[in-house]
Parts: structure tokens; C-alpha cells; sequence
């Protein structure tokens, strides 16, 4: 027999939402940047480039997940 559970309504902090959503941004376009970056750079500097770059990619991921 299948359980009914009654959802509660949940309130939703709009400024937080926003806020989320402009770090959500801001780390796509460094993630560019150093992308940007990383195509003129050679050897160390080009990996520590692209590390940086995941780096961002993860930070919005878990901004992503987090909306």
C-alpha cells in the first residue's frame, strides 16, 4: 500500500535565488577566461590553466545543483 504524504508548501528567498544565479555567471565567465587563456599558454602554465578551469566548471556545477 502506498503512503501519501502531504508536501508543504516552501518559501523561496528570491534575493538568494538571484545572488546563486550571478555567481553562477561569474564562474562560467572565468571559466572562459581561463580557457581563453589556456589555448595562448604553453606546457605547466596551460595545465595549471585548464585545472583552474575545471575548478570553475565544478564551483558552477555545485551553484547549479544548489538552484
Amino acid at each position: 500500500m502506498k503512503r501519501t504524504q502531504s508536501r508543504k508548501p516552501m518559501s523561496m528567498d528570491l534575493e538568494h535565488m538571484r545572488m546563486l544565479h550571478t555567481e553562477a555567471i561569474e564562474q562560467l565567465d572565468l571559466m572562459y577566461t581561463t580557457l581563453e587563456a589556456a589555448e595562448q599558454a604553453t606546457d605547466t602554465t596551460r595545465d595549471s590553466l585548464d585545472d583552474i578551469s575545471v575548478n570553475h566548471w565544478d564551483a558552477y556545477m555545485d551553484i547549479i545543483h544548489i538552484i
